[in-house]
């Protein structure tokens, strides 16, 4: 065989293997191709293909409830850092000096508050105060024999408040027996000690006020252990409240049915005198309502879907014993009144100041009046004296919707000494204040519409 012949043979040798091998190659390739067994047609994948998984639904966490500390000793523990700087006392209840009545209203099975004497004739006549507050001098004049009586210091507002469906006002007071009473210790760490005998809330239901607001700056002045007296004490004394609660999982709103017409009076501190340092993190916000625009926005948004048609928000603000307001009263307004409010009412100057109006981002001119000053207190500074019983009417107009009817104030004065009864808040206006006559009428009611102003009515004559 010549060497042509012998390369003829050699490719063809070459030519059969190779077919061989490509032959083989595309067994391997089906072979793999079914193992898949998707698709059943035999599309080949890319080599870095691979089969896409079947989606599969991630669960929900699970949300943990809200801790509720199972009594007051737990919640000391939990939500107090350290300590104030005082003795605890021992001393027994001060029991009521009258039996507790029931109150004029009461949560139904959907969780809004209704009056037992509703007319029902969509037309709610509201009436708000500012600060009660039972210190030094109100607590030595009070005190009695068997324990403490405050009741003759709203003898002569009482009246007015029988005509309102709707009393608020914002207690400015711890009531804890175990903390000392400001008349047994002014003050405690360099600040005024405002706890006082819980028959004050006595006098406060026997005024005719349906409901307490109760964020403040003192809401800390007698520690955990003297929240959760206070809140004790005022549901002891059948009085709604806002502001100061016990644990989360108390509602931080309320919805009232005034008369047909569905409201939420909502409550807030900027400040609470450095004392809040006393508390945890968790017990701050557990306990407090410390104003946030974030935090009025959820709340007032929540008391909508709830239900309500109008939002008071009383807040705790500004410089004391001034009569106008600061700028970070009139920047909190606006923000205030973006986050709906319905109407602004202020607190914490012990003074007057004035009613305006702010207009929110949604276009609603909002009412604000910026402090009510006190409404009962022994303080001394003419300012601290002035104070006045704002009156708001809501009707619910032809299309159903609640608007605003009538505002206007009832100018009024607190008297050291008034016909032998101390600490007295008396109207100076007839006629409210049943034609009696004093040397302290005529000036409070000067200063009294000049500090307020001409955008709202006075109700009454000299």
């Amino acid at each position: 065989m010549n060497n042509s012949m012998l390369k003829k043979l050699l490719a063809l040798l070459i030519a059969l293997s190779m077919a061989l091998s490509f032959a083989a190659c595309a067994r391997e390739e089906e072979e793999l191709i079914v193992d898949v067994g998707e698709p059943t047609e035999h599309t080949a994948l890319l080599p870095t293909e691979a089969p896409t998984p079947e989606p599969t639904a991630t669960p929900e966490p699970t949300p943990e409830p809200p801790y509720v500390p199972a009594d007051v000793d737990e919640a000391v523990r939990v939500y107090e850092s350290y300590k104030l700087a005082y003795d605890p006392i021992d001393r027994a209840k001060v029991e009521p000096n009258y039996p507790i009545t029931q109150p004029r209203y009461s949560m139904g099975e959907d969780g809004v508050y209704r009056s037992s004497s509703a007319t029902g004739d969509n037309e709610a006549v509201i009436m708000l105060t500012g600060d009660l507050m039972c210190q030094t001098r109100q607590q030595e004049a009070g005190k009695t024999a068997t324990g403490y009586s405050f009741t003759e210091s709203f003898d002569y507002v009482r009246s007015i408040f029988n005509t309102a469906d709707f009393v608020v006002g914002n207690l400015e007071a711890t009531l804890s027996e175990s903390s000392p009473y400001m008349a047994e210790s002014i003050e405690v760490e360099g600040r005024p000690h405002l706890n006082a005998p819980a028959t004050f809330l006595e006098a406060v239901r026997y005024a005719g006020f349906d409901m307490v607001v109760m964020s403040n700056n003192h809401n800390c002045d007698s520690g955990v252990r003297g929240i959760y007296d206070t809140l004790d004490r005022v549901d002891e004394y059948r009085l709604m409240h806002t502001g100061l609660f016990r644990n989360t999982e108390e509602p931080r709103v309320n919805v009232i049915d005034v008369d047909g017409i569905k409201i939420a009076v909502l409550s807030y501190s900027v400040y609470f005198n450095h004392k809040e340092a006393h508390l945890t993190v968790d017990g701050r916000d557990a306990l407090l309502n410390v104003y946030t625009k974030e935090k009025v926005t959820y709340d007032a948004a929540a008391a909508r879907a709830a239900g309500a048609e109008f939002v008071f928000v009383y807040i705790h603000w500004g410089t004391e014993y001034m009569n106008e307001p600061d700028d970070s009263q009139l920047f909190y307004a606006k923000q205030i009144a973006d986050a709906g409010a319905d109407f602004i009412v202020g607190s914490h100057p012990h003074a007057l100041q004035p009613y305006d109006t702010v207009k929110s981002s949604d276009g609603r001119t909002v009412p604000v009046i910026y402090s009510l000053g006190n409404f009962v207190s022994h303080q001394t500074k003419v300012c601290t004296k002035d104070t006045i019983i704002l009156r708001v009417v809501l009707k619910r107009d032809e299309t159903g919707a609640i608007a605003i009817s009538e505002q206007g104030y009832i100018p009024c004065r607190v008297i050291k000494t008034f016909l032998d009864k101390d600490y007295v808040v008396v109207p100076v206006v007839k006629p409210y204040n049943n034609g009696m006559t004093s040397q302290f009428f005529a000036p409070a009611y000067l200063r009294i519409t000049e500090i307020i102003g001409k955008k709202i009515k006075v109700l009454g004559t000299l």
